[in-house]
């Protein structure tokens, strides 16, 4: 496990996160606190249940929310970066509209502009980009497997999401994947091309799971539980894809913002092929008593290429946090199970 001596940010130190009311930006804050850190996160609108969670954990002053109802807003980004240390940009746009010009384009210029601000406040040592899986791929139909690795790029969903014969069930998807894509490439190049005092890396999560800080957030991971509802939204949306539990991806946030030996690197949050039959059957032994938990879960889908994510995020957390494996499938559905009530 890494001494806090070699962390690239002293502990006491003030990191920038936005999208802080979310799944994973809340979950990345509560680690960062845990750590030591100061914290100010973004909310595009006031969230006085935030800012109570935090402080009824870790006392007054360790963290505190600013409104930024738009991220594209420079001027306002330089002020809540005054003072800060480090950087997290989690927030993204996930409205699932199906104008890829209005979403591709929002994204990008949110991201940009977020590395812009940094670049000119000095006190700005590190910056993470929270990013996607689909970034770099997506299972389609075909033979054979995409091993990922820093320089794939999803350019099927980015095709797709600007095709008119892309069939209308499938835009929204296509475009909010083509708008990661782009979004983390724009971020790359543009750190590329302006050579800015920072660091800079990324994380690529997928379909994430895990414990609840509180029952204002919603996400991926409530779908995912709402199966015992009856509910198969989470199915019938994702297919053939990665899960991951949401403390595991806050650790790889973590790992990218404070191991200095970590450069202009993607580091990927995929820990287990996600079989919706794995699941339920799951799901059915941790409440054996749900009645309405969805039935007759699709197992592991066949036809599709097969994606292949490299050993070094579980490396990472191994010698960084001394976690020896990822979060089992078990253990995040119980916690998620558990905190949100269900």
């Amino acid at each position: 496990m890494a001494s806090t001596e070699s962390y690239a940010l002293k502990v006491g130190e003030r990191i920038l996160v936005t999208g802080a009311n979310g799944f994973i930006g809340s979950t990345i804050i509560d680690l960062l606190l845990s750590l030591g850190y100061i914290v100010r996160g973004t909310v595009r609108s006031e969230k006085p249940w935030l800012n109570e969670v935090f402080e009824s954990k870790y006392g007054a002053g360790k963290f505190e929310s600013v409104n930024v109802p738009n991220l594209d807003d420079k001027e306002a980004l330089e002020a809540v970066l005054d003072g800060v240390n480090g950087v997290i940009h989690v927030a993204s746009d996930v409205s699932f509209r199906t104008n890829p010009g209005d979403v591709i384009n929002s994204v990008v210029t949110a991201v940009e502009a977020v590395l812009e601000a940094a670049s000119k406040v000095p006190s700005v040592k590190r910056v993470v980009l929270t990013s996607s899986s689909l970034a770099a791929a997506v299972p389609h139909p075909g033979k054979g497997s995409i091993v990922l690795t820093q320089d794939t790029w999803n350019e099927l969903s980015v095709k797709a999401a600007w095709d008119e014969n892309t069939p209308a069930e499938s835009k929204a998807f296509a475009i909010y994947a083509a708008s990661k894509a782009e979004g983390e490439r724009a971020a790359y190049n543009w750190v590329k091309k302006n050579n800015p005092e920072y660091t800079f890396n990324s994380v690529l999560p997928d379909w994430t799971i895990g414990e609840f800080l509180h029952p204002n957030i919603s996400s991926t991971g409530l779908m995912t539980l709402q199966l015992l509802e009856g509910n198969d939204a989470a199915i019938k949306i994702c297919g053939s894809q990665y899960t991951a539990d949401v403390k595991d991806l806050a650790r790889l946030h973590a790992i990218a913002l404070l191991d200095p030996s970590i450069q202009s690197e993607r580091i990927f949050g995929l820990a287990t092929p996600l079989i919706w039959k794995d699941v339920v059957d799951t799901l059915r032994e941790l409440r054996p008593s749900s009645e309405k938990l969805v039935k007759n879960a699709p197992p592991a889908r066949e036809g599709f290429v097969d994606l292949v994510p490299p050993n070094r995020s579980k490396e990472l957390l191994r010698s960084f946090f001394g976690q020896e494996d990822w979060t089992t499938l078990k253990d995040s559905l119980h916690a998620g199970i558990t905190s949100a009530g269900f």
